[in-house]
């Protein structure tokens, strides 16, 4: 007569209890946790459609920043999909490969001991003005960032105007731009100001959209692009930024 393998039902079926691997508690409690704030944000999708659909991209991008830190290449993926292709694909279907790895790293961190003095004088006021959660922002300190951040990661070579009223989210077209150029000339003005006695912009050359802004000094370029790219707000520069080096 066949002997039929008994199943101990009080043990998994893949394994006695000696050789079974459990979840650490701390895993097990921030797992519990995922799963409640998930179905608060689905509760949340439901009765208020219209404002989770506001709040849920910025929600989406700050969450791959603790992940990923700054990855321009997928940031770009990410754009793309919260703007038209999260209509026929699914977000999972967008993550790189690897994207099981750790990819936070931090740019290169400033010494500001080995700085000369105006030098690290600007950065701790920069690191003043733009302290805090920069969703709360209001929309000078935002755009007065977003061209910080987009002039130093060029330094002399310069941005056109165009681009920096882009990525400011105003319509050149209107007025000739003119409410992008006022934004620009404004927050140029309060960074400049703020960086006395260093003499941060060189003279602005052309007209309109081809009007090109930048740096007048490559070495305080790069040390604000490196003071940016260690913000959290980073993720308001335009995703193709990287700094080489």
């Amino acid at each position: 007569m066949m002997k039929l393998h008994q199943i101990n039902k009080k043990q998994p079926y893949y394994g006695t209890g000696n050789k079974q691997i459990t979840m650490p508690a701390e895993q097990t409690m921030q797992k519990a946790k995922n799963e409640k704030f998930l179905k608060a944000l689905q509760t949340l999708a439901e009765r208020d459609p219209e404002g989770f659909s506001n709040v849920a991209p910025e929600l989406i991008k700050r969450s791959v920043w603790n992940w990923r830190g700054a990855d321009p290449f997928f940031a770009e993926r990410l754009s793309n999909w919260i703007d038209t292709a999260h209509k026929w694909s699914e977000f999972k279907e967008i993550l790189p490969k690897e994207a099981h790895l750790p990819r936070r790293k931090a740019v290169e961190q400033i010494s500001y001991d080995t700085l000369p003095k105006q030098y690290s004088e600007f950065l701790h006021h920069l690191t003043d003005r733009f302290e805090g959660d920069y969703t709360r922002w209001d929309a000078s300190k935002r755009d007065q960032f977003t061209i910080l951040g987009m002039l130093a990661l060029e330094g002399k070579e310069g941005v056109r105007q165009g681009r920096l009223i882009h990525h400011l989210g105003l319509d050149s077209s209107v007025s000739a731009g003119l409410p992008g150029s006022n934004a620009i000339r404004a927050a140029k003005i309060a960074l400049s100001r703020s960086a006395k006695p260093l003499h941060l912009w060189a003279p602005a050359s052309g007209n309109g959209s081809e009007r090109l802004h930048a740096f007048a000094d490559a070495n305080l370029a790069d040390l604000v692009a490196r003071f940016v790219l260690n913000q959290q707000a980073a993720i308001l520069l335009p995703p193709a930024y990287t700094l080489e080096g």
